[in-house]
């Protein structure tokens, strides 16, 4: 399946971005040398996907970085329902560059996967979560990436389906990173999925390990300028109401939640809470104006630290880890602010 690519769209246009983003580019991902002890491509970008009914197939590009070399870790960039998929790519692929991470980014087509934020099976019963990881291993056979160091961004309705992947595959995610959620899946085993763990009948899904959930590091974020008439924000039903009534406060909810379990349980705080600076509810702005796609990176990149495995990138600082609780702040740069 031979499919558009796009090319990228900096999102350094100011000097303080430009020093970030060279900051990530330290981060030396550690990984078998190719010839003459030089990094190795060895595949191009390129593109994939399956059929499914209808014509309306799942599809995934990918971006191997120059210094990507084999075993570099995977950053999956999951869209929200306006399908941008091409701007994903186009705006994480220059920090995908500076960190040396392979790029994924799939296409869940609204005709096949229209509820793909609940893994919700597509068109021929498929489920998405699936698809998603049959997607990472063609690329790590193809680019030599390492399918065990995948990490998961989502926004909007890419960050409902990537925190309900993390309950159901928690074992196979390094770290996780959600931008802007509409409405939250709680970490609560006594509420039927999606509302919370439980198994539902209904959805074919649920019955998730809570434990195993609060072991995975999560990075929470939403712009600053979220608003309760945001476009695309679910605005019915008591459960979903109950979390807040705009997007911030939702995310503030599901981390105090979270939160709340991990203390329950007697394990290190799981997920870090940071706001957008200048962002309301648009991908390109949350990356452009907020620094979204720096703090992934930095989680990312901290993330691996811990195994040993990525550099701490020079020249920034390192993003919140999730044992030094919930933090808020607005600004990439600046210090974190107890909530």
């Amino acid at each position: 399946m031979n499919l558009p690519m796009t090319e990228a769209v900096s999102p350094v246009a100011n000097p303080g971005r430009r020093r970030l983003v060279a900051g990530l580019a330290g981060a030396a991902v550690v990984g078998a040398p190719g010839p003459q002890g030089a990094h190795a491509r060895p595949w191009p970008d390129g593109a994939g996907g399956q059929a499914t009914a209808g014509d309306a197939g799942f599809a995934w590009h990918w971006h191997v970085p120059a210094q990507a070399g084999p075993g570099a870790p995977i950053l999956v960039s999951v869209h929200g329902i306006s399908r941008n998929a091409q701007e994903h790519l186009a705006m994480f692929r220059p920090l995908a560059d500076a960190a040396g991470v392979v790029l994924l980014v799939p296409v869940f087509p609204q005709a096949g996967f229209p509820h793909y934020q609940r893994m919700q099976a597509g068109a021929d019963g498929r489920r998405p979560d699936r698809l998603l990881l049959d997607a990472v291993r063609d690329v790590a056979a193809r680019t030599g990436a390492d399918r065990r160091r995948l990490h998961l961004f989502g926004y909007s309705g890419g960050a409902q389906f990537v925190h309900r992947f993390v309950m159901r595959h928690p074992g196979r995610v390094r770290s996780y990173a959600l931008g802007a959620a509409g409405w939250y899946t709680l970490p609560d085993p006594a509420l039927r999925y999606p509302h919370g763990l439980a198994y539902s009948r209904r959805w074919r899904n649920g019955g998730f390990d809570l434990a195993a959930l609060l072991a995975v590091p999560g990075l929470v974020m939403a712009g600053e300028r979220e608003r309760a008439d945001s476009s695309a924000l679910r605005t019915t039903g008591r459960a979903v109401t109950a979390q807040g009534e705009d997007r911030r406060a939702r995310a503030r909810c599901w981390v105090s939640a979270m939160q709340g379990a991990a203390q329950i349980l007697g394990l290190p705080s799981p997920v870090v809470y940071r706001e957008l600076p200048r962002a309301g509810h648009s991908f390109r702005r949350s990356m452009s104006r907020g620094g979204m796609g720096e703090m992934v990176l930095g989680h990312v990149a901290a993330s691996e630290a811990r195994r040993g495995q990525l550099a701490r990138p020079a020249g920034i600082e390192p993003a919140p880890q999730p044992s030094e609780g919930w933090m808020i702040s607005t600004s990439p740069r600046s210090p974190e602010l107890g909530f």
